[in-house]
């Protein structure tokens, strides 16, 4: 005899409703994979522009040093220069180049001024020719649009030529 509380076709629903759940864990877990491995590969590329930038950074400490009325001066303030390294010697341009293929890197100078006490202001103030705000931005196209890595510093004519 059978069970009254057991119906033809039950079974079926309940492999039905076990294959759904089935699927539904696998492809979170791939999703999940996916993830992980598209934010791992990420993690290189910004790695690598924050090290850009900081070499940035540095190739203008070293145009510094060679010389401010040399290297520093002649750069417009507010405009867009890029860092080209030619046999060993650091040099700002106006072309555009790009690095490893995948890098663009951009510098910008401005002018600093100073309030009475010496401070640096954001706008007023008494402009200091022996100071200048460095902005190194690093940028590359990754699948989500176009990132970008920016570091400033300021530059202080050290040496007085």
């Amino acid at each position: 005899m059978r069970n009254p509380l057991f119906k033809k076709g039950t079974t079926l629903v309940e492999v039905i409703v076990a294959a759904a759940i089935l699927v539904l864990v696998v492809l979170s877990l791939v999703s999940a994979y996916l993830f992980s491995l598209r934010e791992g590969l990420g993690v290189t590329q910004r790695v690598q522009a924050a090290l850009l930038a900081e070499e940035g950074i540095e190739a203008m400490k070293w145009l510094r040093d060679g010389g401010w009325s040399t290297n520093i001066t002649p750069l417009s303030p507010g405009s867009t220069y890029y860092l080209v390294a030619t046999s060993s010697v650091w040099q700002a341009t106006t072309s555009p180049s790009m690095l490893f293929g995948k890098f663009q890197r951009t510098m910008t100078l401005y002018n600093v001024n100073r309030d009475t006490n010496g401070d640096i202001v954001s706008s007023g103030g008494v402009l200091d020719a022996g100071t200048k705000k460095v902005v190194v931005t690093v940028s590359w196209f990754s699948a989500g649009g176009t990132t970008t890595r920016t570091i400033s510093t300021y530059l202080t004519n050290l040496f007085s030529d």
